[in-house]
């Protein structure tokens, strides 16, 4: 009697954890970059795109978010902060340039992501220009680094 009881919490606790799982990766993959794109995005002299349909399909990307600040100056601490702690686990490959402390510029591509069955790159993109004008870009789909980069350097 006792070993059945034991086997069934057991077993409960089993159970329990798989169904769980599938949230605590979830949370994982939740980028605090995220939060920014909701908070800012309806801020007076702050630009939000996000693409969706036809377009994102062409260019093999299934997310595309930017911020494009008039003046980062304000909020550059915050995005700072989000951009260091969504690439401390999560980053593959990373170029920074960092000027009296302050990051300037930056590349990130983070691990890939699994949904709907297919693996998903994902990059953030982050620029402080002239007159501090600031652009801050999360890119998630198929599309690979060159194509990226292809992308979002092509001279027209």
């Amino acid at each position: 009697m006792k070993t059945s009881i034991l086997i069934c919490i057991r077993s409960l606790c089993l159970f329990s954890l798989l169904i769980c799982l599938p949230a605590f990766v979830h949370a994982q993959e939740r980028l605090q970059i995220a939060d920014l794109f909701s908070k800012y995005g309806e801020q007076k002299d702050v630009t939000r795109v996000e693409l969706n349909g036809s377009i994102l399909k062409s260019y093999r990307m299934t997310t595309y978010k930017s911020l494009v600040f008039k003046n980062v100056s304000p909020y550059r601490q915050e995005i700072q902060q989000a951009i260091v702690h969504d690439k401390q686990d999560n980053a593959k490959k990373a170029q920074e340039v960092m000027e009296s402390g302050v990051l300037r510029s930056a590349y990130y591509q983070l691990k890939e992501v699994e949904r709907n069955g297919k693996k998903l790159n994902r990059y953030i993109i982050f620029k402080i220009g002239k007159d501090s004008m600031g652009t801050l870009i999360y890119i998630e789909g198929l599309l690979s680094e060159k194509e990226m980069m292809d992308m979002l350097y092509k001279s027209e």
